[in-house]
């Protein structure tokens, strides 16, 4: 089958871009300037992603997607120990779209089937981020995947916990039977039972005729994924705990019990050691589930990954709201890099959605994200000035309120008398305004 007009190994290693641990450009064949008509020299410097600007996660040696200047693409990303080459295998220009259709159909009728097992579920691949941080836990949580221990992921909140326990699941040797996730928040006490155990005919009022399984009984032979699992009631975890111990269910308004082969994957954004401690969780349930703790590190500690993770969002959003969104300015990416991200991933995915919503032609802007005032803590002082026209009068005199009181109370350590006194205000005005911003 032939799919180019010329051949693949005329262009393979000419066309390239040199990259360091930073992500930035060192070094571009003449052939890349050429085919693409950039000036030579003119990419040092600049981070490989304002050329690289759709792809999905890298993997070793693994062929993938990117658009390159917007040009579609075929790239194979080389890492090395301190740099990594990104080397252009093909691009659009040299596609025989007919026999690329042909090619591309085959492949997915056989993806198509194995998907329908899998249920669209995540794996490792999917997990984007090649910071040490995020590198650590990847490599940690493949090495667990292949037993049947029971993990507990602990992490702040957006930090994608899920994701894991779904990549643990899909590498596991239960990757072809059911995984069941249940969110306990979302689960009220008195109901407990019934969802996770099931229940028998007649087993109370409004009962089905014919019963119904629980999630535990859902999950046999698979994975059973505990999200928030500190937000069950103390009752609740003795339940829990009885299964966990006797690998056994028994259904509500049932007289026998059921053997359960399943395996127990729990999360949760709390130290569970501080709860044991100040008696809101059990602490035989704890050391039940703190066989494996992995910790999924928060998006601040893993820079690194944050214009990666906000590529894969523009890409998402290109392709759900039809738009062509190539680049994101200097100016955002300056932001993106500074702030602290304390809703981790989420966040930066709702941040994305906003200006992709907003944004009207190929470059996503500051602008377009129209950040709330408590998203500008970390902004630089340029940026905030930069982002000032999209507030009124009112609202700039509220945020220089704002800034000014925690400022005079870190001088006070605190103290909200002295720090009235610094502000030349009455103590009683001091807290009117604390309590209006709800400062803490």
């Amino acid at each position: 089958m032939v799919l180019v007009k010329k051949r693949i190994d005329e262009v393979d290693d000419r066309l390239y871009v040199e990259t360091n641990k930073s992500h930035k450009i060192t070094d571009v064949s003449p052939a890349f300037y050429k085919e693409f008509n950039i000036n030579e020299g003119e990419l040092i410097g600049k981070s490989i992603y304002t050329i690289v600007s759709r792809h999905t996660n890298f993997g070793k040696n693994k062929v993938i997607f990117g658009k390159l200047f917007g040009y579609s693409c075929l790239l194979r990303m080389k890492n090395l120990e301190d740099k990594k080459i990104y080397h252009i295998l093909l691009s659009e220009q040299n596609i025989d779209y007919i026999e690329l259709i042909s090619f591309i159909n085959s492949i997915e009728a056989k993806k198509y089937k194995k998907k329908s097992i899998k249920q669209n579920r995540y794996s490792f691949d999917d997990i984007i981020g090649q910071s040490p941080a995020i590198q650590r836990v990847k490599e940690l949580a493949s090495k667990i995947a292949t037993n049947n221990s029971t993990v507990l992921l602990t992490g702040e909140s957006g930090t994608g916990k899920e994701l894991f326990a779904q990549a643990i699941h899909e590498l596991s040797t239960r990757k072809n039977q059911s995984f069941i996730a249940v969110n306990c928040v979302a689960i009220p006490d008195e109901l407990f039972e019934s969802e996770l155990f099931g229940y028998e005919a007649g087993a109370f009022s409004g009962a089905k005729q014919e019963g119904k399984p629980g999630k535990i009984e859902l999950a046999q032979n698979g994975t059973l994924f505990l999200d928030e699992i500190s937000e069950l009631s103390y009752q609740s975890q003795g339940k829990l705990l009885r299964v966990l111990q006797e690998r056994e269910v028994e259904r509500l308004g049932g007289t026998t019990s059921k053997k359960v082969d399943i395996r127990i994957i729990a999360a949760t954004n709390r130290d569970l050691k501080t709860l044991v401690e100040n008696g809101k969780f059990r602490q035989d349930l704890y050391y039940r589930l703190y066989v494996f703790d992995l910790q999924i590190p928060p998006l601040r500690v893993r820079k690194e990954d944050i214009l990666p993770l906000t590529y894969s969002f523009i890409e998402f959003y290109n392709n759900k709201f039809d738009k062509e969104v190539t680049y994101i300015d200097s100016g955002l990416e300056d932001w993106l890099l500074t702030y602290e991200w304390p809703g981790n991933i989420r966040e930066l995915k709702a941040c994305i959605e906003r200006g992709m919503n907003i944004v009207d032609n190929d470059t996503l802007t500051l602008k377009n994200l129209y950040l709330p005032s408590n998203n500008k803590s970390s902004m630089p002082v340029s940026l905030m000035q930069e982002n000032m026209e999209f507030l009124s009068l009112h609202a700039a005199v509220e945020n220089a309120e704002i800034s000014i009181i925690k400022q005079a109370l870190d001088d006070a350590n605190g103290d909200r008398t002295i720090a009235a006194q610094k502000l030349k205000i009455s103590v009683a005005s001091l807290y009117r305004k604390i309590s209006k911003y709800k400062l803490k």
